[in-house]
């Protein structure tokens, strides 16, 4: 009996007393438990956990003691798939985890009954390969459930008062061990929404609205909020208390306006809680913290419901604003802070200030104010500043400005920072560093990137520094890319790829020879990273233009390691194409035989041909007779079977449409002596998933080949692919619109073209009869397993 209809049988028999059915579910429950305990075959297990998922309700009591024991001794059996062990399958999707994750899903069904040791569960898992999951399970526990909430026995919000209580029986360091798991359940507990799931074996619906106080939410939200204004004062660490206050965040916010006063009220008592909670942090906290407590407090006052959340709001922000420090802070690093009048910002969204010029200029002020009698102050309030961290540097352009006019400016103070406090200044080197190259001290600085290039320290920040220099130090450069090549400092090498191009566009021509060297270097290694650097910039346009035949073809040598062509790789082949289409060509073969000859290990991370060549398609696309006179060999050269699979996929990534010049060019091959070139355009017309454009060329081909010729089943492929399609009955419907498209050839003057029709046609009976019974099986299936929808069943009564 195939599983899935088992499962379906045992879920039905779950509901049925009697004797003989209970002795037949302790069988199969028994008989899973020992493959779980036992078995050292992956999929006799996968089909266990199923099966004990099925049988759960009924066996509740044993799961999760069968499930804990089944996590923790898994990883030191020696599990098997397709009699191979997992560790040293080439296999990626059967693993150790995927079974770990599998008993996860089947304990959650015991969750709402034995919710206290499902948790402990989960926490243990938090240290394990599947936290992921764990961490999923754990929100989906917390979430709150329409059906549940309000069914025949609502549970209300007990289901999370037990999780609330449990967590908040956790020790410190337990909870802060943990805290990205805990603030996800909290997150969820907080959340102004609940929804509900209906299914039936076609469809689920969703349903959504705002939560309300009743059935212990209110008591809920409130513990909720304590148990995150504890973890706070758990760690000092910047990240960890952001964390916090984002996950605190949530209790701020609200569906919609609630017609429900207690709802209303309860709404409005967690933000008060909260912003109170905030105002009582400014005057300690960190400044990026401050910042971040501007950034809500502003927007709980902007979408504030009642006076009082907006008297609250009020109150952190003019906390904020006696912070002196701040406002430098956040003048200068603000990516988050709030600029302007909150009242007015509230009235007009055009009062906000989104542009950096009022920043900038109060920089500019603050560089002005630096003398001898605050340069101490101002050297601490940098190196403080610089202690925010960000994934994104691009987050801090007025700091940048800033800390660029301190090195043209205030030398002193710049080489005190680089050279005194180099670690901590590393993010800003490069502003620094601009800035001196065009101040009075750019010996001195010159002198510093020097003996950090004899050391071999800090060649990334050096060279990047150099972008506004206009190959006025060039000689840096070239020592960078001698010494990061020296090292094997990719990165450094990197970025002088890109630095390269920019001073060649600003009229250094000499930096082409830098450029070429880096280069040379990086494809030594095997690699192609460069084309990150440089894709999005257009001066690697014009330095393409002035290369040589050669330098175009070490560039294209260089793009030989890249695991795949992406929009940046692409951007770089257009450019070179415009200049040479037929290297490009070259490459793109190239590619194509490096997929055929790789090592079948190897493939997962090779891909010739990606699925979609939007730019270099548009230029592939103007001239269809020379993509396919390039691509015409590698279809002698290829298995006949594969060819569809990887050369012919180009012609459909530059043309995903088959368009009359297509055609055209490719009917160019459809003659009777060149069987071959009819094998050709056969198998690039797979590739258009059946489309009603390839129907022509498909009958010239017919006309074309012998009528027992292999490559009439190439031409049936086509014909029969699909692509992507819907609904039970897609198959059905599209093999029907092929079986009609081709009725007219039973008539064709074409002995050949007449009897591949009628062949064809009839073949399709059998093929649409059995796909109808396949789809009809299927829905029976689900109709058996989630029930048919309610219109349908008040029809059959």
């Amino acid at each position: 009996m195939k599983l899935e209809l088992r499962l379906s049988v045992l879920s039905k028999l779950l509901t049925t007393e009697s004797p003989e059915i209970a002795a037949r579910l302790n069988e199969e429950f028994a008989r899973s438990e020992r493959t779980m305990r036992e078995s050292n075959d992956f999929q006799e297990i996968a089909d266990a956990l199923q099966v004990v998922g099925i049988l759960a309700p009924k066996y509740h009591m044993a799961i999760l003691p069968l499930i804990e024991d089944f996590a923790r001794n898994l990883p030191s059996r020696a599990i098997e798939y397709g009699g191979v062990l997992i560790s040293s399958s080439a296999t990626r999707y059967p693993s150790i985890e995927t079974l770990i994750k599998q008993a996860i899903d089947v304990a959650g069904a015991v969750r709402y009954v034995h919710t206290e040791s499902y948790l402990d569960l989960l926490l243990e898992a938090l240290g394990t390969s599947v936290a992921d999951k764990a961490v999923q399970a754990l929100e989906s526990l917390a979430k709150f459930d329409l059906d549940l909430f309000y069914g025949e026995n609502g549970l209300g919000a007990n289901p999370q008062a037990r999780v609330l209580a449990h967590l908040q029986g956790l020790d410190d360091e337990t909870l802060e061990r943990n805290a990205i798991a805990v603030t996800g359940v909290l997150r969820t507990i907080l959340s102004p929404t609940i929804e509900g799931h209906n299914w039936s074996y076609k469809s689920i619906t969703i349903r959504r609205g705002a939560i309300s106080s009743q059935g212990g939410v209110a008591h809920v939200r409130a513990t909720a909020i304590s148990l995150l204004q504890r973890m706070y004062f758990l760690s000092e660490a910047v990240d960890y208390r952001k964390m916090i206050l984002q996950t605190m965040d949530a209790a701020t916010r609200r569906e919609q306006p609630s017609e429900d006063p207690d709802t209303s009220q309860m709404f409005v008592r967690d933000a008060v809680t909260v912003l109170e909670f905030l105002a009582g942090l400014v005057v300690p906290e960190k400044l990026p913290l401050v910042q971040t407590i501007e950034h809500q407090a502003y927007w709980n006052f902007y979408h504030a419901a009642s006076p009082e959340i907006a008297e609250k709001a009020l109150a952190v922000r003019d906390a904020v604003d006696l912070n002196p420090e701040y406002q430098i802070y956040k003048n200068l690093i603000g990516f988050e802070g709030i600029f302007g009048s909150w009242e007015d910002l509230r009235r007009d969204e055009s009062a906000w200030r989104y542009d950096d010029e009022h920043r900038q200029s109060a920089a500019r002020g603050y560089v002005e104010s630096i003398g001898e009698q605050n340069f101490d102050e101002w050297l601490t309030r940098i190196l403080q500043f610089s202690e925010t961290r960000s994934s994104d540097l691009a987050t801090f352009p007025v700091f940048y400005v800033f800390l660029e006019l301190i090195g043209h400016e205030r030398p002193t103070l710049a080489i005190r920072l680089i050279t005194q406090h180099t670690e901590q200044m590393q993010p800003f080197l490069i502003p620094l560093l601009s800035g001196l190259w065009s101040s009075a001290n750019s010996r001195d600085a010159k002198a510093i990137v020097e003996a950090w290039i004899a050391r071999g320290h800090h060649l990334t920040p050096a060279v990047r520094s150099l972008h506004k220099t206009r190959g006025e130090h060039l000689d840096i450069l070239h020592s960078i890319v001698i010494r990061a090549s020296q090292l094997r400092d990719l990165d450094a090498l990197l970025s002088c790829i890109g630095i390269a191009a920019t001073l060649f566009a600003a009229g250094e021509n000499s930096a082409k020879e830098e450029f070429m060297a880096a280069l040379r270097q990086l494809s030594m290694r095997k690699e192609s990273r460069w084309v990150n650097v440089i894709w999005f910039n257009r001066d690697f346009k014009s330095l393409i233009a002035a290369m040589s035949e050669v330098e175009i073809q070490e560039v294209l040598v260089s793009l030989t390691w890249l695991p795949q062509i992406s929009y940046q790789s692409e951007e770089i082949l257009s450019a070179i194409y415009v200049k040479d289409p037929a290297r490009v060509l070259d490459y793109l073969i190239q590619r194509i035989t490096a997929e055929r000859d790789t090592a079948e290990a190897d493939q997962e991370s090779f891909e010739a041909i990606p699925y979609s060549l939007p730019k270099l398609g548009k230029l592939l696309a103007k001239d269809p007779e020379l993509l396919l006179r390039a691509l015409r060999p590698c279809y002698d050269a290829e298995d006949r079977g594969m060819f569809t699979y990887r050369g012919a996929r180009l012609v459909r990534a530059a043309l995903p449409e088959f368009d009359p010049q297509l055609e055209a060019a490719l009917a160019a091959y459809v003659t009777e002596d060149d069987q071959a070139g009819l094998g050709f355009v056969s198998s690039i017309l797979r590739c258009y998933d059946g489309s009603t454009a390839i129907i022509g060329l498909c009958k010239k081909i017919v006309a074309a080949a012998p009528l027992e010729s292999p490559i009439l089943s190439g031409v049936a492929s086509a014909l029969l692919s699909t692509g992507v399609v819907s609904g039970e009955y897609g198959l059905v419907h599209a093999y029907e619109g092929v079986q009609s498209s081709l009725r007219p050839w039973a008539s064709d003057d074409n002995n050949r073209v007449r009897a591949f029709g009628e062949e064809l046609v009839q073949s399709l009976e059998g093929i649409i009869e059995r796909e109808k019974a396949r789809a009809d099986e299927g829905v029976a299936l689900r109709k058996y397993k989630y029930g048919g929808d309610e219109a349908e069943e008040d029809s059959l009564e």
